[in-house]
């Protein structure tokens, strides 16, 4: 099943195999996948191109955490909608998530059916901003 028109994602996340994973998955379904390992490279490629989504891990070396990630993103690319990817679900992570405006959550480890059901469900959503 192909994407309609191309979409572009960023996956930001310090582990290989995550970032690996996530283009081989999204990759044939036509979906543009560019990849960071923390959040200071992912900025930079945000200053080279607009992305659709971005999905991001929590927890990442160079001091920017997902959240301070998604948070910047947001005020400067109004337009980019957010996954937050994490090991460690908590409660006041998930509500300080939803009101940064990320559009949802996702539970390391996670398997590939619930990242494409995830990202489609992102796509299927009215764009904010």
């Amino acid at each position: 099943m192909e994407v309609s028109a191309q979409k572009r994602i960023l996956v930001v996340d310090d582990e290989e195999v995550v970032r690996s994973l996530c283009t081989r998955l999204l990759t044939p379904l036509g979906y543009s996948v560019e990849t960071a390992p923390d959040g200071p490279q992912a900025l930079k490629c945000f200053e080279k191109q607009a992305f659709d989504l971005v999905l991001t891990d929590y927890r990442m070396p160079g001091g920017m955490n997902g959240l301070e990630l998604g948070q910047s993103i947001k005020q400067k690319f109004s337009q980019a909608q957010i996954i937050l990817m994490t090991a460690f679900p908590a409660v006041d992570t998930a509500v300080e998530m939803l009101r940064m405006g990320a559009t949802d959550y996702l539970i390391k480890p996670f398997n590939p059916s619930e990242l494409l059901k995830c990202v489609k469900s992102c796509f299927a959503k009215p764009r904010p901003g």
